[in-house]
């Protein structure tokens, strides 16, 4: 399959391309007890031994950089992939580079307009976004993977994989343009020319991220120009003045209102109160009128 694969990709055949490396993905995709895989955790793809497996439910275990292991129990779709504990090739890391790249490949030349989903997933994008998207969650499994083998396997060829980490981070720095995301796309592009300051992949990404964040801002001046001619138009013009003078005197006018009732509020308030102690003192001089003549 990944053969085949490989052939139309550079066929520029992209669909039929992504179609043969799934494939060949899912003949390593089932997951079992004691075995390795990478799951998200807080938004990043990482390391989890599988502990137990009960109907979608993972105990696993996580192990950070510093050697501390966190048990926790995990859904099933949070599952990205399980790790071929065989693969002497590097077929698996491979593979998703290639889905990734052809990922890429589809956002750019796909201009199918409105929005999809997922399954299983409530928030919808366009095509374009959930191409790059899964580029992204793509690369950082192979990433992930990569730096996984160096560490475990006994004796790892590790130039192969830090050249597959670099195209992973060159393909994920590609896509996080395309989703705008400039200031990450910039962070994997110098770390590519930090391992490879010669990457001529790497430098042009650099100065098209660049040109890029130049372009945003002269367009976050210009839009700033045209709200302050818009501004200074409405202040200044007989239109705009006419238009301010309006809202002053509505201003004043429910002002004015607000002082009215008030004033009448008031002026009811004091006349309650005189009648209410009008007829507390003639309560009281009646009372004492009435036991004069008793007694």
């Amino acid at each position: 399959y990944k053969s085949r694969g490989d052939q139309l990709l550079r066929l520029n055949d992209y669909t039929c391309a992504a179609a043969y490396y799934e494939a060949a993905l899912s003949f390593i995709a089932n997951v079992s007890i004691g075995g390795t895989c990478i799951a998200r955790k807080n938004g990043d793809a990482v390391i989890a031994d599988v502990d137990c497996i009960d109907d979608d439910q993972y105990d696993v275990t996580f192990t950070s950089q510093n050697g501390e292991e966190e048990e926790t129990t995990i859904p099933l779709k949070d599952i990205l992939c399980s790790i071929w504990c065989k693969d002497e090739a590097y077929l698996q890391p491979r593979c998703l580079l290639n889905l990734s790249r052809c990922l890429v490949k589809l956002a750019e030349i796909d201009s199918t307009s409105g929005n999809v989903g997922c399954a299983g997933q409530r928030k919808r994008a366009t095509r374009q976004e959930k191409y790059r998207s899964s580029a992204v969650l793509g690369c950082s499994i192979t990433i992930t993977l990569c730096e996984h083998l160096k560490e475990s396997t006994a004796s790892p060829d590790v130039a192969l994989l830090d050249s597959l980490i670099g195209k992973a981070r060159v393909i994920r720095s590609r896509a996080f343009i395309g989703r705008n995301m400039l200031k990450n796309a910039m962070v994997d592009a110098k770390k590519v020319t930090t391992q490879d300051p010669n990457d001529k992949d790497a430098l042009k990404l650099i100065s098209e991220i660049k040109a890029k964040e130049a372009h945003n801002k002269l367009l976050d001046k210009k839009i700033s120009r045209e709200v302050c001619r818009w501004v200074k138009k409405a202040t200044t013009t007989s239109e705009g003045a006419a238009a301010i003078e309006r809202m002053d005197e509505e201003s004043s006018v429910s002002d004015s209102e607000t002082h009215i009732s008030e004033a009448e509020y008031q002026q009811s308030f004091v006349a309650w109160m005189c009648r209410k102690t009008f007829m507390e003192i003639g309560a009281v001089i009646a009372f004492v009128v009435a036991m004069w003549v008793i007694y």
